[in-house]
């Protein structure tokens, strides 16, 4: 009897006892949050996703438009000679060599400058300390190739090693011994209905403003052709994302223009005053600088495309190599026909959408693609990442289908053309 009153007499009232719970709630609520924070930070526990948020810039600044307007093709890529390589061949043992030249020795082979940071390149690293990290309980970790897919279009696949050839500035596309072919693998898959008018539209110039290379990838239908600037950053990134948006993508080659400004384009420029063995060096490195294109494409060049010395020996490099080709210039096909080489010619170039009077000029372009593609059945244009551009191509497309015509990649073009070796 006095046990039973001695406890009673030390119960705690119920609101103390009450309190007492809720603290303990408090403590184990503290305690736990603790927990998933050390384990983000130390990278146990739940998942890590890694999101990036540096800015990825242009190597090149913007220049004079009616220059660019006088090639028929975007300014975009003018820019480029910031950053860009200085090729020379080392003529005594036929080696690529990568070396600092000092300025007027004339020593004859392959030299990047200091500003060339190759450390830039965007690829698959481990995570830096200061990388911005957040914890989703339960997330698979995704690649940089797994973010902003589109559900809507097949990606394009990786480049595999079986269609990859190293030499020393880097891989470049061969066909497989198999056979596959680069201009079949990384194209856009497509189907229409047989007797449906059919339009492509590449757009040029990516890679070198990082917004609107975003937009065009995300923006614009995944029919819509691609083309990225050689000389851009990122460019593994930014190619990757498109592919896996479902877009198909090209590699842009800078040449010889008759606008006679030469350093525009970069020391990679295709120039007819070079020999044969300076631009194929030239090439190679182009056609290092990402994988997963299905053709190439000339960045103005109306006067080295009509050199058939000159510009056959590309085509034949690109033939060999499984690559479709793109011409705009309309002076490429007596080369083409010579070597044998999988390509088309755009119909129409689309001039260059800087501003909002422009827009007036890109529908009229985009009008007379549809009139081309009623007469002939497929239609090819082309033009460069504008603003404007972007909106107006973007709307444009997606109402081609109740017009009763089929967007299409430029492969299906080029294949429906017969040109699709």
């Amino acid at each position: 009897m006095a046990l039973g009153q001695t406890r009673k007499r030390f119960r705690l009232p119920v609101l103390s006892r009450l309190t007492i719970a809720w603290g303990a709630a408090a403590a184990l609520l503290v305690l736990t949050g603790g927990y998933f924070v050390s384990s983000a930070i130390s990278g146990h526990g739940a998942n890590r996703i890694a999101l990036p948020v540096e800015n990825i810039e242009s190597l090149a600044p913007r220049v004079n438009i009616a220059a660019a307007e006088e090639e028929r093709l975007s300014p975009a890529q003018e820019g480029v000679r910031l950053g860009a390589p200085r090729l020379r061949d080392n003529e005594s043992d036929g080696e690529y060599e990568i070396a600092a030249i000092e300025a007027g020795e004339g020593e004859d082979f392959l030299e990047y400058p200091d500003e060339y940071d190759f450390s830039d390149e965007m690829r698959d690293e481990p995570l830096s300390p200061d990388d911005v990290v957040i914890t989703i309980a339960g997330a698979k970790p995704p690649t940089i190739a797994s973010l902003n897919s589109s559900p809507l279009a097949a990606p394009i696949p990786d480049p595999p090693s079986a269609m990859l050839q190293k030499t020393p500035l880097g891989d470049v596309p061969r066909i497989a011994a198999d056979g596959r072919k680069a201009m079949h693998v990384y194209a856009h898959k497509f189907s229409a209905k047989k007797d449906e008018p059919k339009i492509a539209i590449v757009v040029g110039g990516l890679g070198l403003n990082t917004a609107l290379t975003e937009r065009a990838i995300d923006d614009l239908p995944p029919e819509v052709s691609l083309a990225f600037a050689p000389y851009a950053k990122n460019l593994d990134f930014w190619t990757r994302k498109a592919r896996q948006a479902g877009h198909e993508i090209l590699i842009e080659l800078p040449m010889e223009g008759y606008g006679g400004n030469q350093q525009a384009l970069g020391g990679a420029a295709l120039l007819s005053s070079r020999t044969e063995k300076e631009n194929l060096q030239r090439l190679d490195w182009l056609l290092s600088r990402f994988g997963g294109y299905f053709g190439a494409t000339n960045y103005l060049g109306a006067k080295f495309t009509t050199n058939e010395d000159a510009m056959a020996p590309i085509l034949a490099k690109l033939r060999d190599a499984g690559v479709a080709y793109i011409d705009d210039t309309g002076a490429a096909r007596m080369a083409g026909d010579k070597t044998g080489v999988s390509m088309t010619t755009v119909n129409r170039v689309i001039p260059p959408a800087a501003d909002e009077t422009a827009r007036d000029k890109v529908k009229r372009e985009l009008l007379a693609l549809e009139k081309i593609a009623a007469r002939d059945g497929v239609a090819l244009g082309k033009t460069y990442a504008y603003e404007t551009s972007i909106d107006e191509i973007s709307k444009w497309a997606r109402e081609l289908k109740s017009k009763g015509i089929a967007p299409a990649p430029a492969s299906a073009v080029l294949q429906l053309r017969g040109g699709a070796g």
